[in-house]
């Protein structure tokens, strides 16, 4: 474990390059060993003497009206110690702030949490329109995923209640609370809670889906393309 607390010291120091790429990936792969080894900042020796950066990002995930894809981006927010926020036109788009090596970290999550739901999603509202005795179809993709958030938001409790220490490196520092408050001060709420349309199979495969989901694999291995977990 030495070694990995010293690896992690390296990429911190690093993350201060002048070189932007350089500097963002050394970021995210500290974060990476910090999650894949349940490790605290404090547990690792320096880390102090190393600035808090605040960043925000908006992603590629564009909806309109209401959609899962916000109920999804507040929990994965929350429980990596960011805040979600929508940018609004014509359609919303999903965003993230909170720490930059934090941010980085939603974002994969979220692309890689999104990739399996459509993927898994889609092939059961397939399964289930062949099923002649159903009429409709609408809302089962959606059930879906509000049960696979559902067990994701209930794997990522799982985790904090194993673990002290993984719940402290996850809450929001005091710098990103009082930098959203200021960031966000100008910000209009809007409600994009998505509707229940009660295909309660449909939620509780979901459910079941999101409480496997493997949070530190998907983020160490984010060059897969292996995302499917259900069994049709």
């Amino acid at each position: 474990m030495d070694n990995i607390k010293l690896k992690i010291q390296k990429l911190l120091a690093l993350s201060k390059s002048s070189n932007e790429n350089e500097a963002q990936n050394a970021i995210m792969m500290a974060q990476k060993l910090l999650l894949k080894h349940k490790l605290s900042l404090k547990e690792v020796e320096d880390y102090s003497k190393i600035n808090i950066d605040l960043d925000s990002y908006k992603t590629s995930h564009k909806f309109r009206g209401s959609s899962w894809k916000s109920n999804l981006g507040s929990v994965i927010a929350n429980n990596f110690g960011c805040y979600m926020y929508l940018e609004t036109s014509n359609s919303h788009k999903v965003c993230f702030y909170g720490k930059s090596e934090d941010v980085a970290i939603c974002n994969i999550m979220l692309d890689y949490a999104i990739k399996c739901i459509n993927l898994n999603g889609d092939k059961l509202v397939k399964k289930m329109k062949n099923d002649k005795r159903r009429k409709y179809f609408k809302g089962i993709k959606s059930d879906y995923a509000l049960g696979f958030i559902r067990g994701l938001e209930e794997r990522f409790k799982t985790q904090v209640s194993s673990n002290k220490e993984w719940g402290l490196l996850l809450q929001k520092e005091k710098a990103v609370i009082s930098g959203y408050k200021e960031f966000s001060s100008g910000f209009n709420l809007i409600d994009v809670n998505q509707e229940f349309y009660k295909y309660n199979d449909a939620f509780e495969l979901g459910k079941k889906d999101g409480s496997l989901f493997d949070i530190s694999d998907k983020i160490e291995n984010e060059g897969s393309e292996e995302l499917q977990i259900s069994n049709y």
